[in-house]
C-alpha cells in the first residue's frame, strides 16, 4: 500500500469515527429528562442517579428512561 492509499484510508476512518460520535451525541440529546413510568425528574449531574436509572434505546428511534423505583424486579 503506498502513501496515497494510506492517506485515503485514514481519512475514511476519521470520517466514519466522526459520524459515529455524531450519532451518539444525537441520541444523548434526545434522551428523556424524566421517568417514562412515574414522571420523576432525572438529574444528569448526580452520579448516584447515573448508576441506578435504566435507559433503553431502540433502533426505531424511541428512548425510554426508567427510575429505580419503576424498574421491574426481574431486570434489577
Amino acid at each position: 500500500m503506498n502513501r496515497e492509499e494510506r492517506r485515503i484510508a485514514k481519512r475514511q476512518q476519521n470520517k466514519e469515527a466522526k459520524q459515529k460520535v455524531q450519532r451518539i451525541e444525537n441520541a444523548l440529546n434526545r434522551m428523556p429528562t424524566k421517568c417514562d413510568e412515574c414522571g420523576r425528574a432525572f438529574d444528569k449531574k448526580k452520579h448516584s442517579e447515573l448508576d441506578s436509572w435504566r435507559i433503553a434505546v431502540y433502533d426505531e428511534g424511541p428512548t425510554n428512561l426508567v427510575c429505580p423505583n419503576c424498574v421491574p424486579e426481574d431486570i434489577r
